[in-house]
């Protein structure tokens, strides 16, 4: 009598308790890479100047050469903090797309895990007798 409740008890736990332990793991975790790339900040500031960096025009008055000098250095450091934000972004993207294949495949997992061990003992007993 007491193998059957403890076997009941499991099984109540595992389609129950256990998924939605699962369902909110996996929401952290999705929270957490998002975060921890900052998708959502990088992708505000995806035309803005590498670490800041700005070059200002001065002169006393028009002197082409350093509005073009001015002009170079900050179209190159939006171009570095647009190839380093995109691939930062892209990495956490990838990261978030390979966490969400990785729960489906621990899903579907998890749910035939229990089917699998009286399928599993069949097997063994009939190779044993074999």
């Amino acid at each position: 009598m007491g193998m059957a409740v403890l076997f009941f008890e499991y099984i109540g736990w595992h389609y129950s308790r256990a998924i939605s332990e699962m369902i909110g793991l996996f929401r952290n975790l999705v929270w957490f890479f998002y975060h921890f790339f900052s998708i959502g900040i990088l992708s505000r500031t995806l035309i803005s100047p590498v670490w800041r960096l700005e070059e200002k025009y001065r002169s006393d008055g028009f002197n082409p050469q350093a509005l073009f000098e001015s002009l170079v250095v900050n179209l190159i450091s939006r171009i570095v903090g647009v190839l380093l934000r995109s691939a930062l972004i892209i990495s956490g993207l990838l990261s978030e797309i390979f966490l969400a294949a990785l729960f489906i495949i621990s899903f579907a997992a998890w749910l035939a895990f229990p089917a699998l061990i009286p399928i599993l003992f069949i097997g063994g007993l009939t190779l044993l007798l074999l």
